[in-house]
């Protein structure tokens, strides 16, 4: 598996990995994505702005995250342990077909590199509260959850994640 830097023709596979990965989110009762986020015009300015990353498995795309220092707003209600730069990855999406054999870890772990590549070893992330999936796997990955926030007007809370790289 190789990572490298997300270009406009890789759109169609994530953005047909984010409809199947909406369709098992509403499966399983949780409505994080949808049909109105994330669109396809985030992705064209995460390319635009060379932030988005993909996972290649035998030449094909099998996964892609967004890593940047672009915080929402509403993190700074959260009391995270550590203030200052930080890093923080989103739109993290891995095909469906190939769940469970580590690429989201991968993709994280490269979240992680570019963080201290750009001397910044601290990285925050949030999850919604119904994504118990996401929120393993950031645990499993040595996450610990920092506070809880509102956000995108959903019903429920979303949980916020850091750790010192």
């Amino acid at each position: 598996m190789g990572i490298r830097k997300g270009t406009a023709q890789d759109l169609i596979v994530i953005m047909d990995m984010v409809k199947e990965t909406v369709n098992i989110m509403k499966e399983e009762g949780v409505d994080q994505w949808d049909e109105t986020y994330p669109v396809r015009s985030i992705f064209e300015r995460d390319v635009q702005n060379s932030t988005l990353y993909v996972i290649e498995e035998n030449g094909e795309v099998v996964g892609s995250i967004t890593v940047d220092q672009h915080e929402p707003e509403e993190y700074k209600s959260i009391d995270w342990r550590k203030w200052g730069e930080a890093y923080t990855f989103h739109r993290l999406v891995v095909n469906p077909t190939v769940r469970k054999g580590g690429v989201a870890t991968k993709l994280i772990q490269h979240a992680e590199q570019v963080a201290k590549e750009h001397h910044v070893p601290y990285m925050k992330i949030d999850t919604y509260s119904l994504n118990e999936k996401a929120q393993k796997t950031f645990e499993k990955n040595g996450y610990t959850k920092v506070g809880t926030m509102s956000f995108h007007g959903k019903s429920n809370l979303f949980y916020c994640y850091d750790k010192f790289l």
